[in-house]
């Protein structure tokens, strides 16, 4: 009987300890997909802008390079207020 209650108790305490490497383990693999997630969209963009620079370099595609915004007289920061 004594075997039986030992026995129990070492079930248990394995139960436990089980459990609580589960739990650990769930949360690495949750961590370790986000991080994935994070990789694979990363992984897309650049995909996306080689394959746009790729264009642009093969002459498949012309960039609209915009000029910088004209400031008209009186808009100048420069100017002393009298």
């Amino acid at each position: 009987m004594k075997h039986l209650e030992k026995q129990k108790e070492l079930l248990k305490e394995a139960h436990k300890t089980m459990s609580q490497e589960l739990q650990t383990l769930m949360v690495e693999e949750k961590m370790m997909m986000h991080k994935l997630y994070e990789i694979l969209s990363t992984d897309r963009k650049n995909k996306k802008k080689r394959k746009e620079t790729q264009n642009v370099l093969e002459g498949n595609e012309i960039i609209e390079v915009s000029s910088p915004p004209t400031l008209s007289s009186g808009e100048s920061g420069d100017e002393e207020k009298h």
